[in-house]
Formats: structure tokens, sequence, C-alpha cells
């Protein structure tokens, strides 16, 4: 009796565990936001839940019919594979995809030769305040600019055919172009990302181009929050994503 009870739990416990791995795996995965690069669209303490599944690129005809996959869309707030060390997990919004050319110009993004800006776009006036939403037209002021850097190279060095063979891999970042860089056009296969908070953010300006293949998925749900300066519990969604310019 007592055989029996033990591997009927037993059995209960591993077939639990199977489907938690299955739904890790290929369903969804919880992230937490660790730091403050996308403030304040997500803010530091909150409990995504990631659609793995959206980003798949399916296999036979059928697999997309039956399972929600779609190409990325620009504006799309992204899980993916830290470039520099693919033991992390960081989130950005994707601001390009494959073909589009991005120019940063006076702390400003331009994509396709367009100014584009929006509410989720946040810059530091004020360190008192935090992050200011957009938009922010030419008429205003976006804050004081970083360092350039006196050691900087004299272009980006991620569009470099060389550079972008390499595997990234423990290299260190590139200072000085967060305010004014290219324009760049975006190669096959790879995006452009950018955190919310642009003045506090590591994003494609310091480290080139996100591989198609480190994404991870798409957070749907802040189902849990420990926020900066209290509690909350309230689940709310990820927003789709704004149309980029």
């Amino acid at each position: 009796m007592a055989k029996g009870f033990l591997r009927d739990n037993l059995e209960v416990v591993c077939f639990a565990i199977l489907i938690i791995m299955f739904f890790k795996t290929f369903v969804g995965q919880q992230f937490t936001i660790p730091t403050a690069s996308m403030r304040n669209s997500l803010m530091i303490g909150d409990h995504l839940l990631v659609d793995k599944f959206v980003y798949a690129v399916p296999q036979w005809s059928w697999e997309s019919k039956l399972f929600p996959m779609r190409p990325l869309q620009r504006g799309e707030i992204i899980v993916f594979r830290n470039v520099l060390n693919r033991s992390e997990d960081w989130v950005k919004r994707c601001v390009a995809l494959p073909g589009d050319t991005v120019e940063m110009r006076d702390k400003r993004l331009y994509l396709n030769g367009k100014l584009c800006t929006g509410p989720w776009e946040h810059h530091i006036l004020n360190p008192e305040d935090g992050p200011t939403p957009g938009p922010w037209p030419l008429s205003r002021d976006t804050g004081p600019q970083g360092p350039s850097g006196s050691t900087r190279p004299s272009v980006w060095p991620f569009a470099d055919p060389e550079v972008l063979a390499m595997d990234m891999q423990d290299h260190e970042m590139v200072q000085g172009f967060q305010d004014n860089m290219g324009p760049v056009t975006i190669p096959p296969g790879r995006l452009f990302a950018m955190g919310d908070n642009r003045d506090n953010s590591a994003d494609s300006r310091y480290w080139g181009f996100l591989p198609m293949d480190h994404l991870r998925g798409r957070p749907f749900i802040v189902w849990w929050s420990y926020r900066e300066g209290g509690n909350d519990g309230t689940d709310s969604r990820v927003p789709m994503g704004p149309r980029m310019c």
C-alpha cells in the first residue's frame, strides 16, 4: 500500500516537472526587470511573463496557423540574450529592423531619415525628477548630452563587416555614441534595440546590432511588481508597442 502511494505521488511530481520544463522551454518564462533602462514603461521589480512562441520561425506551414507566431515589429518590447554575455537575458525595445537606417542626432532617434519620438521615449532633465516622457520635438530640450569620450573610435565600429562577423561574447561596450552616431543601415538578420530611458540604457548604441537568433520572446503581462518606492500587486499588460515612424 505504501509503495503504491509513493509511486502514485512520484509520478504526479515527475509529470508536473516535465510540464513546467516544457512550458519554460517552448511556451513562456518569467522575467524580472533588474535595472532602470526601460523606465517608465517598465519599472525595476516588474515581474513579466514572456511569450516564447511569438517570434519562433515556423518549420511547416501549419505551425503558424496553429500557434501564435508572427514576425517581429518595430516598437515592440523584447527579451533577448545579452550579446556580451549570453547567460543574461535583457529587455529593450526594438526600434529598427533589417534594411532600416538608424541615426542618433543630438540625443534624438532618426529612423529612415525621419525623427522618431513618442511618449515611450524618456530623458533625464533633472536627476531628482527621474525620467521625463516624450514626445521630444526639435523645439523641446532633451537635457545635457553625455561625454563623447576622448578614446572613442572616430566612427561607430559595429557596422564594419569584420566586427559584424565577430563573436561579441565578453567584449567591452563602446562608449561615446549614445547621443550622436550613424547613420547606419541594419544588416540582414539583425535589429537595433534601445531602452526607453535613453540616458540610462546600455543598448545597441554601446554593443551593436542584436542578432535575431538572440530573441527570447515578447513580454505580454506584468503579473506582479515590487516597484521602486513600494509594493504594487496589480496585474497590467505590457504595451504591444507604438507605431515606430
